[in-house]
C-alpha cells in the first residue's frame, strides 16, 4: 500500500519533493520523496475524501496538500498512519508491533490520536502510546504558507458533505425501486443518450411505486423531484450504456464532485 502511495504522489509532485516521513520513539526519521525520474502532470488537482479514506490514501491527500499541488474536498479522512513490524513467533504465527507513525511534508500525523478519555482494550494498549501525542501543534503551513489543521487525519480544504439520507429516499433505494423501474421500462423501451425523464415517465414510476405499497405524499414527492429524476436516469444509463454513462449522471448532482469541478476550473 505504502509502494502505492509514493508511486501516486510522484505522478502528481516534483522530483525530489517530499512524500511523508516515518518517525518513531526506537526508529530512526525516514522521508519519503518523489523519485528524481518522476515527470509529474501539471495540470489542476483535487481530492475526494470521506470517514473511510484511509492509510495510503491518506498520504497521496497529505502530499499533495501540503504542496499546494491539490485541493481536498469533502469531509475529514479516517486517520490510519501506523508503521507496523511483523515479527515472526513460533507456529506460523506473528506480532504486529506499531513503531512509528506516518507524517505528511509540513509534519502533521496522519495518525488519529485516541480517547484518551476511553478504557482501553488488549488491542487498543499498544496504540495509544504511539498515538496519544502525535503532535504537540494542531496547526501547520503549506508550501505556499497556507495553513492546514493537524491533529490527527487529513482536513479538507472545503467540507463538503453528502446530503442527508431522508425516509422516502432510504425507502427508495432499499426496495431496489429505481434499478427494478429501469429493468422494466427498458423491456419496452429503447432510450439514446439524449435520454431525460419526462413528466410522463415519473407518472409511470409513481405508479410502479405505488403498486408496491410506496405512496409518499405530495409535499414528500415534490421535495424530491430532482433526486428521482436523476436517480432514474442514472439507473436507466446504468442498463442501457454501461456503469460509466450512469455514473456520468450521478456526478450531476454530487455535491463533492461539482465542488471538485469548480474547483480545478477556477
Amino acid at each position: 500500500m505504502v509502494a502505492a502511495a509514493i508511486e501516486t504522489a510522484s505522478l502528481f509532485l516534483q522530483p525530489g519533493q517530499t512524500i511523508f516521513t516515518i518517525r518513531g520513539r526506537m526508529v530512526p526519521e525516514k522521508p519519503e520523496a518523489a523519485p528524481p525520474s518522476a515527470r509529474p502532470y501539471t495540470f489542476k488537482l483535487a481530492i475526494l475524501t470521506n470517514a473511510k479514506t484511509a492509510s495510503a490514501s491518506e498520504i497521496v491527500a497529505g502530499a499533495l496538500q501540503d504542496h499546494d499541488r491539490a485541493t481536498v474536498i469533502g469531509a475529514p479522512s479516517f486517520g490510519k498512519g501506523l508503521v507496523q513490524n511483523v515479527f515472526n513467533l513460533r507456529e506460523a504465527t506473528g506480532l504486529a508491533l506499531t513503531t512509528a507513525l506516518y507524517y505528511t511534508p509540513s509534519g502533521r500525523s496522519i495518525q488519529k490520536p485516541l480517547d484518551a478519555q476511553r478504557p482501553l482494550d488488549a488491542a487498543q494498549f499498544e496504540l495509544s502510546a504511539a498515538t496519544a501525542h502525535a503532535n504537540r501543534q494542531t496547526e501547520f503551513h503549506t508550501d505556499g504558507g497556507r495553513k492546514v489543521a493537524g491533529g490527527g487525519g487529513i482536513q479538507p480544504d472545503y467540507a463538503v458533505y453528502p446530503p442527508a439520507m431522508n425516509r422516502l429516499r432510504a425507502v427508495l433505494d432499499s426496495s431496489g425501486s429505481f434499478p427494478n423501474f429501469a429493468t422494466e421500462y427498458l423491456a419496452h423501451n429503447k432510450i439514446d443518450e439524449d435520454f431525460e425523464v419526462t413528466g410522463q415517465i415519473l407518472d409511470e414510476f409513481q405508479a410502479f411505486l405505488g403498486t408496491r405499497g410506496i405512496q409518499p405524499g405530495i409535499k414528500e414527492w415534490s421535495g424530491e423531484h430532482e433526486f428521482v429524476v436523476n436517480r432514474l436516469k442514472t439507473e436507466l444509463f446504468n442498463q442501457a450504456f454501461g456503469v460509466a454513462k450512469g455514473d456520468q449522471v450521478e456526478a450531476q448532482r454530487d455535491p463533492l464532485i461539482q465542488k471538485a469541478v469548480e474547483t480545478v476550473g477556477n
